[in-house]
């Protein structure tokens, strides 16, 4: 007879199972106790450094309490319980005096004795199970124990939650320039974009700012860098956008717009003159390039004079600010008064190439500036957020 088929085994498996029970109602509550003082702990060294916000700090101290639960209960149901080991515990805790490991061992043949030994050791056996009470001996109740201790835990959580944490002040300001730092990483990767399709700017200074804001966007999107670290990164991205700034963008700029407003009063000149306001420059540059071609020899005199007025105004407004593309206006309004249309075309050709060349100064210029305007609004926010 195994030890399944022993007529004790069924006594055996039923007290195993309220065994378990009981066990929960003491190893769950005092699992919850423990999870809840990791809990407590994690509160109070918040207090100490950076750790957590209360509500996520309240939130964990739950979690905890539960896998602690988990974990009593788990230590009480998964732990094996073979029947020998079950005999060996209800024989102290109902005092059996040793009757149910006797009859196993007798069962399972481990145990030799005489037939009539057999007999009435197991119908002894029998009838000491039978006037067992396992609930008397086994109640199903909690302990008080681990339920005050849970209760001074939490009562003390809450009043680590409760009272005010400066380092919450620390982790908000974290949040705070995380946030920003998020913002700026939209806005460079959305420069970096505008950049890639810029007009006006050579592959190399096109490879140098796209570099520049690459390196950027990835110092502040690692995630783990400092307030110091991105305000530095935005600094170097900065200054390596400094080196291709053209100081004198500004001026050919407002030159440019006093030759449109000059212009605009021609109908000659009124397609070069909308296209600076735009600020589509070599749009300007092919309209004015029209009259070095074919057209020319369509005009009348009277309208030749009249370009020749207009080119020159437009020599006046740009003499302080190119002077190149001045002379080269001024030089075609001179050949056109004197009658020398050819020379004038060339002028003319000259002056738009010349043009175009301004525009596309004045196109990397804005381009630039724009870059630099994101990266040094990102470190003033970045700065602001930190509180420097």
């Amino acid at each position: 007879m195994n030890n399944e088929q022993c007529p004790i085994g069924g006594y055996l498996h039923r007290w195993g199972l309220r065994l378990r029970l009981a066990e929960s109602l003491t190893w769950g509550p005092w699992g919850a106790a423990v999870g809840l003082g990791v809990g407590l702990l994690l509160a109070l060294a918040a207090r100490l450094w950076p750790l957590l916000l209360a509500r996520w700090l309240a939130g964990l101290a739950g979690l905890l309490a539960l896998i602690g639960v988990a974990v009593g209960l788990a230590a009480v149901w998964l732990r094996p319980r073979p029947l020998p080991r079950l005999a060996r515990v209800f024989d102290r805790r109902f005092d059996l005096a040793e009757r149910l490991t006797t009859a196993l061992e007798i069962g399972t043949g481990r145990l030799w004795a005489a037939p009539a030994m057999v007999g009435a050791q197991l119908a002894d056996t029998l009838d000491a199970a039978a006037r067992v009470d396992p609930r008397a001996l086994l109640p199903l109740r909690v302990s008080r124990r681990p339920l005050v201790v849970f209760g001074v835990l939490a009562a003390a959580l809450v009043l680590s939650l409760w009272l005010p944490n400066p380092q919450e002040d620390v982790l908000l300001q974290w949040a705070a320039v995380r946030a920003v730092i998020e913002e700026r990483v939209e806005e460079l990767e959305t420069t970096r974009e505008e950049v890639a399709h810029a007009e006006g700017l050579t592959e190399a200074e096109r490879e140098m700012l796209l570099q520049a804001l690459e390196e950027a966007i990835a110092a502040l999107d690692e995630g783990r860098a400092t307030p110091e670290e991105a305000v530095a990164a935005l600094s170097e991205a900065e200054q390596a956008l400094a080196e291709l700034q053209y100081p004198g963008a500004a001026g050919t700029r407002a030159g440019l717009e006093r030759a449109a407003e000059g212009m605009a009063d021609s109908d000659l000149t009124r397609d070069i003159a909308e296209a600076l306001a735009s600020g589509d420059y070599q749009a300007a540059a092919q309209a004015l390039a029209v009259y070095s071609g074919a057209k020319g020899e369509a005009l009348t005199r009277e309208e030749e004079l009249e370009l020749a007025h207009e080119l020159a105004e437009a020599a006046g407004a740009l003499a302080g600010s190119d002077p190149d593309l001045a002379e080269r206006l001024a030089q075609a309004a001179e050949d056109i008064e004197r009658g020398d249309i050819a020379e004038a075309r060339e002028a003319i050709q000259e002056a738009a190439q010349r043009m175009g060349g301004a525009g596309e100064r004045v196109q990397r210029q804005e381009t630039v500036e724009s870059a630099l305007a994101e990266l040094q609004e990102g470190r003033e926010q970045i700065a602001q957020a930190d509180g420097t």
